[in-house]
């Protein structure tokens, strides 16, 4: 059928529109394919371990070379360390990933960089020969400490009651007796700051220059905001959570519907204030584009993906809400001493695992939580330590936590990078000297 004349003008512009509106399609279809939130995510493409499998390599290479080792370099205690990690460990029944997380820490970094360091490794077991790692070679030469539970009897007995349980209450309830291990560890060499990891991430070359740097950033923010401390800076979150939230609906809603009528009101005015666009700018074309374009745009744009579409800034940032999980937190050390090591240690709660506890506490003390963006850790992990759902191989389940921009990471980049700050270091240590 023969469009009419008046009409053709119309046409030409609405196909020459949907031609570009599928170019555009097609190359967000190739560019965010990563995003979690968008219609394009394709999760056997984007959860696939590039950087990670390079930073494993290294690690375990790492691992095997400190094994030999007889007089590998640690903290010299002659100094507070910057910074203590602890890491604790629970078997996984013949799979572990600590080797990897381990080495993945301790490769690359410059002695200079190490002494600063205090590196604790809890196997988290009443008998710790059940781990999987117990007593071995690199595990005795990269950790500084390889504490055990407290000797006191009622500890040792909650804790074998709460291994042979088992389940989740259990978990929930022997993990924050874990971490009270791990930070009164730390408390003992009194570090600036206390890192908690899991045992299955692995972290990128230069983490810890750019761990002190966001540390930095995070206590120079906080300052600006009134306040004299913060509780956390956190390493890793999971990209999955920071998608189109369905809490923030009506905003979308009100954004989309403003950005509608702003349209529709300029393009009115550009109809009644300049007579020549009169004859081309018809009520038929406004309706086109305010009623079938735009709305078009606005759905691809949702469509798209969040991260895609507004990915997280470069620095360090507030995030109180979606920040999952408890990979990966650098705590000041005051905050270790005087609200986390009482509050793990004197909690009888077995409902939240401990990331769920440590939010909940901080939502009812109004605590500053902070976030580095790109995260410094990947979490790699895909099977749990306590039985949960069918990750029985250790491959990677759409339910793990994941951030899928580490992936991207070059590692040539961010070894010059590394390698550029260490000798900014040396530098300033010669000079002031």
């Amino acid at each position: 059928m023969l469009i009419p004349a008046p009409y053709r003008g119309i046409a030409s512009f609405f196909v020459g529109f949907l031609l570009c509106y599928a170019l555009l399609a097609f190359r967000l279809r190739s560019q965010c394919y990563r995003d979690p939130s968008s219609v394009f995510f394709r999760p056997e493409s984007a959860r696939v371990l590039t950087y990670s499998a390079f930073r494993k390599t290294q690690a375990q290479k790492f691992g095997d070379q400190l094994a030999a080792l007889a007089a590998p370099t640690k903290w010299m205690n002659t100094s507070t360390p910057d910074l203590c990690i602890g890491v604790a460990s629970v078997s996984r029944h013949g799979f572990s990933y600590l080797k990897e997380t381990l080495g993945s820490i301790l490769e690359g970094l410059d002695d200079m960089e190490r002494r600063r360091i205090y590196l604790v490794v809890f196997l988290a077991h009443s008998e710790q020969s059940q781990h999987e790692d117990f007593q071995q070679p690199w595990l005795v030469n990269m950790a500084d400490s390889l504490p055990i539970y407290p000797s006191d009897g009622s500890t040792l007995d909650l804790v074998r009651k709460l291994e042979i349980q088992g389940d989740y209450e259990a978990h929930a309830r022997k993990q924050k007796i874990d971490y009270s291990v791990l930070l009164n560890e730390c408390a003992s060499v009194n570090p600036k700051y206390t890192m908690t990891l899991e045992d299955d991430v692995i972290a990128l070359d230069g983490w810890f220059h750019r761990a002190l740097g966001a540390l930095q950033a995070a206590a120079e923010k906080t300052r600006a905001l009134g306040r004299h401390n913060f509780l956390y800076l956190r390493v890793f979150y999971d990209g999955r959570l920071l998608g189109w939230n369905s809490e923030e609906w009506p905003l979308y809603v009100e954004t989309s519907v403003a950005l509608l009528l702003l349209e529709l009101s300029i393009l009115f005015l550009m109809r009644w204030r300049i007579t020549a666009l009169r004859k081309n700018l018809t009520l038929p074309v406004i309706s086109i584009l305010c009623g079938i374009c735009t709305p078009m745009l606005v759905g691809l744009y949702f469509a798209a993906g969040r991260n895609c579409m507004l990915p997280r800034p470069a620095g360090v940032h507030l995030m109180h809400k979606y920040g999952c999980c408890a990979q990966g937190l650098v705590y000041p050390q005051q905050q270790v001493v005087e609200h986390l090591i009482p509050l793990y240690r004197d909690t009888q709660d077995s409902h939240a695992a401990v990331d769920t506890f440590l939010e909940d506490w901080a939502d009812g003390h109004d605590a500053l939580r902070w976030a580095v963006t790109p995260v410094l850790v990947q979490h790699v992990g895909g099977k749990s330590s306590h039985g949960a759902g069918d990750q029985e191989l250790g491959s990677l389940t759409d339910d793990m936590p994941f951030d899928y921009s580490f992936e991207l990471n070059d590692p040539v980049k961010l070894a010059q990078e590394h390698r550029a700050w260490i000798a900014q270091m040396r530098t300033e240590n010669s000079e002031s000297e």
